[in-house]
């Protein structure tokens, strides 16, 4: 009702929490909420400050901050194009490219300078300002550039500025803040590391056992052999690209014991992942639910 679940007036909350948990539904409610009801106190501002505050993390608060919100994206698309277009060896040869790239740059890093410190001073507390991870993005995503400014001898010496460049790509991330689909998978993934740690469980037993077994009954020991598989590794990689069919082509087992191996490695580890799996998409779909009501 009204985009939200709502707790019986004659129900106490704390009963309808525990009939949420039993549900499974509480980790849902919990984290949804702030993404249905758009964000802290239902985005209704107190004052200036949080007015401000809200126009420039939720798109949803008002025209103006979807504006803002559009205006912010095609900042963000421009900085990842103008970093793409650096790695290109014939344009970095073009007369004025470098000057005109670090020019966008510069522009684009003193905007989120100004962001960053607009939403630090507008925040309730600086507590929790630096509670949100989207705010510690915005902080790292803008360090390369005031680095290369002080210590860009530094750097030069030492071949940071791959590095550098790399902690720039951090700013794509930004655009989380600026879509309620992305609010949503991010809540759900919380709401689901049981099960993904079951999952990366029961993929990892699968490597560890498989991986070495095939490594020894490929043959791959011993100074003469000529088997592709010549540690146990090489078994591992071959299951996480068995599993994951990406099927590089790379490794493959020539006798028929390890051809057996590979199958039976396959066809259990397909069967065994089809239950953390299921329990995820389930639980994907029902928080999906819950968003589009």
């Amino acid at each position: 009702h009204n985009e939200e679940l709502n707790c019986p007036p004659c129900l106490p909350k704390d009963t309808f929490e525990d009939c949420l948990e039993f549900y499974g539904l509480l980790p849902y409610y919990q984290g949804l909420k702030s993404v249905v009801n758009g964000g802290p106190n239902d985005l209704n501002p107190k004052n200036w400050k949080e007015k401000l505050s809200f126009t420039l993390q939720f798109p949803y608060y008002s025209t103006t901050a979807k504006v803002y919100a559009v205006f912010d994206i095609m900042v963000i698309v421009l900085s990842t194009i103008t970093l793409v277009l650096e790695s290109i060896p014939e344009l970095t040869k073009l007369k004025n490219f470098n000057t005109v790239a670090q020019s966008v740059e510069a522009c684009v890093n003193v905007y989120f300078t100004i962001q960053a410190i607009t939403l630090l001073l507008v925040y309730s507390s600086w507590k929790e300002y630096f509670k949100t991870v989207l705010h510690w993005i915005d902080i790292v995503s803008i360090l390369p550039f005031y680095l290369r400014l002080v210590a860009g001898s530094y750097f030069t010496q030492v071949g940071g500025f791959r590095v550098l460049r790399l902690i720039r790509l951090l700013r794509v991330m930004k655009l989380f803040r600026h879509s309620k689909g992305s609010q949503t998978m991010m809540t759900f993934l919380f709401a689901s590391l049981p099960e993904i740690m079951l999952l990366l469980l029961m993929w990892s037993i699968g490597v560890l056992l498989f991986g070495p077994l095939i490594f020894f009954i490929e043959g791959g020991h011993g100074a003469n052999s000529t088997s592709d598989f010549d540690s146990a590794f090489s078994g591992m990689w071959f299951c996480v690209v068995t599993i994951g069919t990406v099927g590089y082509g790379d490794l493959s087992p020539a006798s028929n014991l390890g051809k057996f191996v590979s199958a039976l490695y396959t066809i259990l580890n397909l069967t065994i992942m089809t239950i953390p799996i299921s329990i995820i998409i389930t639980k994907f779909s029902r928080s999906m639910r819950l968003v589009k009501k």
